[in-house]
């Protein structure tokens, strides 16, 4: 197993596809309740939500487009020092309620490409981030768990909830 260390090339590649099918189901960039503050209402979806027969209590968001409006055109984001916990841990990321290492990003693809898994070396910032993430959801997951409450998902495609 290699080594990898991360250097992002700036290359804009995260920051424009933001939207994923995972699991079946059309996603984007996942945000906190505080981190909506930072974009347009408009760009804004739920995407996480809890409930027993039905979505209640919304606990994530997320963008609904495929471009952030906060890139410019030299691939730079104009609110770097305050950006999602997301756009923080990149390129790890939170799938399902696992960390892992997003291929998306071209220069994690190429070097995953080669076949030989590698242990990509970041920042603890990044890191710190990503389990900031999976803390979130956990958090406020916990707290419905006693009242036997799913964990539902909304689909961008098709506007609606599913049990996840």
């Amino acid at each position: 197993m290699g080594i990898v260390v991360f250097e992002c090339q700036k290359c804009g590649y995260c920051c424009q596809h933001l939207i994923e099918k995972i699991n079946g189901i059309i996603n984007g960039l996942f945000l906190t309740n505080k981190e909506t503050k930072l974009f347009p209402r408009e760009l804004i979806s739920p995407q996480k939500a809890i409930g027993v027969e039905r979505p209640k209590r919304i606990i994530s968001y997320q963008l609904n487009i495929d471009t952030c409006p906060h890139i410019n055109e030299r691939n730079e984001c104009k609110i770097y020092d305050k950006r999602p916990l997301a756009c923080r841990a990149f390129p790890y990321e939170i799938v399902g309620h696992k960390p892992t290492v997003s291929v998306k990003c071209p220069v994690i693809g190429n070097q995953m490409a080669e076949g030989e898994k590698r242990v990509v070396d970041l920042a603890a910032v990044e890191i710190q981030a990503s389990w900031k993430i999976n803390s979130y959801l956990q958090n406020r997951y916990r707290r419905y768990l006693k009242r036997k409450a799913h964990l539902w998902e909304y689909d961008l495609k098709t506007r609606k909830w599913s049990k996840e």
